[in-house]
């Protein structure tokens, strides 16, 4: 059985947001650096017409999962595009990373899904992956992926900058902080615009690989048979 983290998941059910580790999430040390040396490569990350900011290399997966008897099953998704998110109003598609073969990853996953607060938790449903790439700007505003939550994980940084922050409806900010490799923050979208400052060199150096993943709503990706 997956066995949430269960202050991880108390603080995100009453504050909306949760910064937390990998270490707390009960990840294997060597899980985030194997997973870089794996997937943060000219293999997987590509530049994508179109993709704002324009310096941005990117690698994308859709897994769905399914709740059973207090185990989370994961596999492939069918449909890894993107409908109308973001700056971008048609349909984006991109070349699959396929990380559902990759254990640990699922692992992963697993670990995020449980902490999940158990009045949003769907019985099953998708979860978008995004690995970034990122040496300038990170986002170019303020803003929602409009899905049930959002997921930010740094997996390498060499910069300064990359501060996250959290907006209210107003903008002012309810959390800023900047996440080190390992850690990463949970927050529900919905309740919250979110933004990331503009990195920083160090010694000519400037890069921050990060995941961004998506706990979608359920009618993000129909899921059929799948």
């Amino acid at each position: 059985m997956t066995q949430p983290n269960t202050a991880v998941r108390e603080k995100l059910s009453a504050e909306g947001f949760v910064v937390t580790n990998d270490r707390e999430l009960g990840m294997v040390e060597v899980f985030r650096e194997k997973f870089h040396q794996t997937y943060f490569t000219d293999e997987h990350l590509r530049s994508y017409e179109g993709d704002i900011p324009a310096d941005r290399l990117r690698a994308r997966d859709v897994l769905r999962y399914d709740r059973i008897g207090g185990e989370i099953a994961i596999k492939g998704h069918h449909d890894i595009g993107i409908e109308g998110r973001g700056e971008h109003a048609g349909r984006r598609e991109f070349v699959r990373t396929d990380l559902a073969a990759d254990e640990h990853f699922v692992d992963w996953v697993k670990a995020i899904l449980s902490v999940v607060p158990e009045q949003d938790q769907q019985v099953r449903g998708t979860f978008g992956v995004n690995l970034f790439r990122t040496r300038s700007k990170v986002v170019t505003r303020p803003h929602r992926d409009g899905e049930q939550y959002i997921i930010v994980y740094v997996v390498d940084k060499n910069c300064d900058g990359g501060e996250t922050m959290l907006h209210d409806g107003t903008g002012d900010v309810l959390f800023r902080g900047t996440l080190v490799p390992g850690d990463l923050i949970i927050f529900r979208d919905e309740d919250f615009l979110h933004s990331v400052t503009e990195l920083e060199a160090i010694n000519g150096e400037c890069r921050r690989d990060a995941l961004v993943c998506t706990v979608n709503y359920s009618d993000t990706y129909p899921l059929g048979d799948n």
